[in-house]
């Protein structure tokens, strides 16, 4: 599964999601535009560096719309919103280890990036957290890669990151 992450205006993005076994989805506009690092691009990297694999992208590879995301090739019938509800029900069982894991990088990663959060995007006190320092430097050489690659990208263009582990039927 690749996941396209469009620059779509000036502080504005989308989310496209290219599967191969269902359809293709989208977000768009989505929540939390950052000039540094979409927030969903956050979830996709502590997803991945935690080995969340049934959380927000976890359940878009098992069929599943996260609640947020639309088809772009078929309609959103009746019979498509039941079996997208039933993926829903039967995934995601990570989603909040997912929200508290960006919750808690999310500010440390700006901070070692040398920016301060935004009090209406995150709290200017750093939430607790249980990750070790290993595990944070981790993710925020994961962060810096990707937000380099974010802020090269102009309105109108695009970056695809792969999601790591295959779809599920």
């Amino acid at each position: 599964m690749q996941v396209k992450f469009e620059r779509t205006g000036q502080r504005r993005y989308a989310v496209a999601v290219l599967r191969s076994e269902h359809g293709d989805l989208r977000m768009g506009p989505a929540p939390g535009y950052s000039d540094l690092i979409p927030h969903d691009l956050v979830h996709m990297v502590v997803e991945e560096e935690f080995g969340l694999r049934d959380a927000i992208f976890g359940q878009l590879a098992a069929g599943g719309n996260a609640g947020t995301f639309v088809p772009t090739e078929e309609l959103r019938t009746k019979a498509w919103a039941r079996h997208v509800e039933r993926r829903n029900r039967s995934t995601g069982t990570e989603m909040g280890r997912s929200e508290t894991l960006a919750a808690q990088v999310y500010p440390r990663w700006l901070r070692h990036s040398g920016h301060l959060p935004d009090s209406n995007y995150v709290r200017q006190d750093l939430p607790p957290t249980d990750l070790s320092d290993t595990d944070l430097a981790r993710v925020f050489e994961r962060l810096d890669a990707l937000s380099g690659q974010w802020r090269a990208v102009d309105v109108g263009g695009s970056m695809t990151v792969q999601w790591p582990w295959p779809e599920r039927a």
